[in-house]
């Protein structure tokens, strides 16, 4: 009896790390989170506590968030995307899946260079989606990174529903630091409410089906107001920046008329183009080298680029790389 009790002190000793971590994730603060999180995705609460017992801290996505690529300037940024190489790949990956394309397009009124310029710049065509567990990004970020705490806990729990819908083991699935998916990158709660099964197979499979995953990013730009053939982005000439309120504006809105920038001296580059007086736009300036600004009027479809991925220079480069890769379709 006295050995078996000195075995249990030793073993209770080993694990005596691993206990503490699992106390100090399952705190009351935690909990309660995690009870606020249960109600709020519908999602069963144990399978949340279990889920962070499981789930391990990676210091790697701390470091990888609070250096984003849009930090960069846009002429930094851009070259990251925008090369001949993924621009080829793009028109290749296109023609091969045309008939997918087309067809979500049609159905969906976003048109196919946008989409495929999207699994471009994600996944370079779903050929890299990430190394990093998706369970232990947003649990790091969930519960360790207090800025984006909100946002990525409820994300986290939206993971396990979606993980119990999927019948994914839960440290299988991997992804980006930020905890986003498949070709698509989505994060979970986009692939619970954006997902289609665009091939009738009965399931929703963003990482391997190409069908599913032109359909979802189709599908969720139809769901944010993209308009089929209309402008994204026109290059400007801009009389006098420190003038107009517009470019002072942060926020991604139409905050003015392309009337009104009329008035205040901006003019389209290129004269062929023409703009309705009173259509609703943005004047955008992003850093064509160290010391030059370029100017761009926006429109309503630059926009729904940016409810995909909040930086404008993302919205950008995915315009730029739409227009990089039907270049090079119409080539073959």
């Amino acid at each position: 009896m006295k050995k078996e009790k000195l075995l249990l002190c030793s073993l209770l000793f080993t694990m005596l790390p691993s206990l503490q971590a699992c106390a100090a994730d399952l705190d009351k603060t935690t909990n309660a989170r995690l009870t606020t999180l249960s109600k709020q995705v519908n999602v069963d609460l144990k399978d949340l506590q279990d889920a962070v017992a499981a789930a391990n801290y990676d210091q790697r996505v701390i470091d990888a968030i609070t250096k984003p690529w849009e930090a960069k300037p846009w002429y930094k940024y851009r070259t990251i995307f925008l090369t001949e190489e993924r621009a080829k790949a793009g028109a290749e990956f296109l023609k091969d899946n045309l008939e997918i394309f087309e067809k979500a397009e049609k159905k969906y009124g976003v048109d196919k260079e946008i989409i495929i310029a999207i699994l471009g710049v994600e996944t370079y065509f779903g050929t890299r989606m990430g190394n990093y567990k998706i369970l232990d990004s947003l649990y790091t970020l969930g519960f360790h990174y207090p800025k984006r705490a909100e946002f990525f806990s409820k994300e986290f729990a939206n993971f396990i529903k979606l993980a119990k819908e999927q019948e994914w083991e839960l440290d299988e699935p991997l992804g980006s630091y930020a905890g986003a998916m498949g070709m698509g990158q989505f994060m979970p709660s986009s692939y619970i409410h954006y997902a289609v099964d665009f091939d009738g197979d009965q399931k929703r499979e963003l990482f391997h089906n190409h069908a599913d995953a032109i359909g979802s990013i189709a599908n969720y730009f139809n769901k944010s107001k993209w308009k089929l053939h209309k402008p994204v982005a026109y290059v400007v000439t801009v009389k006098d920046p420190s003038k107009i309120a517009s470019l002072k504006n942060k926020k991604n809105t139409l905050d003015t008329t392309w009337g009104a920038l009329q008035k205040q001296g901006v003019k389209l580059e290129d004269a062929n183009l023409t703009v309705d007086a009173g259509e609703n736009v943005k004047l955008l300036a992003l850093d064509a080298d160290e010391s030059t600004k370029q100017y761009f009027v926006v429109f309503n479809n630059f926009i729904s680029i940016t409810r995909y991925n909040t930086s404008p220079l993302y919205a950008m480069a995915v315009y730029d790389l739409s227009r990089a890769i039907k270049e090079q379709f119409d080539q073959l």
